[in-house]
């Protein structure tokens, strides 16, 4: 490792940043997470479209860290990877809304450039008519799929204004005629697009396109997905429908998309365990009164399977392997500035006592910082690494949460 690419890992662990970069050179306190991502993956590149993952953890433990891996993971198998926290502005509840957060957030391997333009560049559009892409009934609606025909017929500006579209800015109706007409020299069929019920069209192309480009398929990762728990009744049933279609929990799915969902078991404690009024009774009954038996029954499976053994948990990472990270925290930092650091995190854990890993992190970046600059040894007080919560102000958020 150079000293540049020690600097690059300590800065993003101080930031509370994971990257590619601190990845690859931190242990893995979470073999039970991304061995299982792994096979998937493995099985997935064989044709095979496995389920997606719900992995569950408490705040601070490494949720967003084990999300990095999997992303690292999903790259250096060829993957396209979109990776997305949901916050107020992104939520699941929208599922059109989520595609446009993710499809311009596609990444690829061996390059720095978001999306998929460069590689759509290189083909010739006899392909995308030999491909599964136009296959009879594969998508509920077909415009988006024609906007990709159109891509490769078009130029300049109205070329990227068709990008945009396949990534979620749709197009005008008028304007989207008035370039396949230019393009094509004949009048755009009608296809009765809906947003609100043909999202998965979109997605649906997008794999398939990412596929074309030579990818083995479309790994989306979610992250802070508790924060579904700020929407009202409605549109957490439109959220967990959403993710279970993304998830494939139903079997349904016959594009390669594959789902890694990060939440906190805070959701779980305050919606799902809260007796007769929580969520695990209320969204099957709300999707019976709302969508019909079929519907009801979808979120009974989305709720089981989101708890039962197929399901990944972060746990607090045993002591042997947290003193082996804060022991490669400390080469990193000595790398990093060319010195010598004397450490023992073994001390340091001791002093502290429970807390969660990025705590611990944090406490030894603060101690080397110290003893570097200005030859200090003394260990943090424990008391100035804990974290307080926001609390939302959505009127329809349940007052417990956050």
């Amino acid at each position: 490792m150079s000293d540049t690419q020690a600097i690059f890992a300590i800065e993003s662990l101080r930031a509370g940043i994971p990257t590619r970069t601190s990845t690859r050179v931190l242990p893995d306190l979470r073999p039970q997470v991304t061995d299982r991502i792994v096979a998937d993956l493995a099985g997935f590149g064989k044709g095979v479209l496995p389920p997606g993952r719900m992995v569950w953890g408490q705040y601070g433990q490494g949720k967003t860290h084990a999300l990095t891996a999997i992303e690292h993971v999903a790259l250096d198998r060829n993957f396209a990877v979109s990776r997305v926290s949901l916050s107020r502005e992104v939520s699941c509840r929208n599922l059109f809304q989520l595609y446009g957060n993710l499809a311009p957030r596609i990444r690829t391997p061996n390059s720095t450039l978001e999306g998929i333009q460069q590689y759509l560049n290189r083909i010739r559009p006899l392909e995308i008519r030999q491909s599964v892409l136009f296959e009879e009934d594969r998508y509920a609606n077909g415009l988006p799929v024609q906007m990709l025909e159109d891509y490769f017929y078009a130029e300049g500006e109205d070329k990227d204004a068709i990008y945009g579209d396949l990534l979620g800015v749709r197009l005008p109706a008028g304007e989207a005629s008035r370039i396949h007409r230019t393009a094509r020299g004949s009048v755009l069929p009608r296809f009765g697009f809906k947003a609100a019920e043909h999202a998965e069209s979109y997605f649906g192309m997008m794999a398939d396109a990412i596929q074309l480009c030579g990818f083995e398929g479309w790994v989306i990762l979610l992250d802070e997905v508790e924060l579904l728990g700020r929407l009202g009744k409605t549109s957490r049933l439109s959220a967990y429908r959403n993710l279970s279609w993304l998830l494939n929990w139903q079997g349904g799915m016959n594009y390669p998309i594959y789902t890694v969902v990060a939440a906190a078991t805070r959701l779980q404690d305050d919606l799902w365990y809260g007796g007769e009024g929580d969520d695990r009774a209320l969204m099957p009954e709300l999707a019976m009164e709302r969508k019909g038996p079929d519907a009801k029954a979808d979120m009974e499976r989305f709720f089981e399977r989101a708890i039962d053994a197929e399901s990944l948990k972060v746990l607090p990472a045993d002591t042997a392997d947290l003193e082996g990270l804060l022991e490669r925290v400390a080469v990193l930092h000595g790398k990093a500035y060319d010195w010598s650091p004397s450490y023992a995190s073994r001390d340091l854990i001791r002093h502290l006592g429970s807390q969660p890993v990025r705590s611990y992190v944090r406490a030894t970046l603060e101690f080397l910082d110290l003893q570097y600059l200005y030859g200090e040894s003394d260990l943090p007080d424990p008391a100035a690494l804990r974290e307080g919560v926001l609390v939302g102000s959505d009127e329809e958020a349940p007052e417990t949460l956050f």
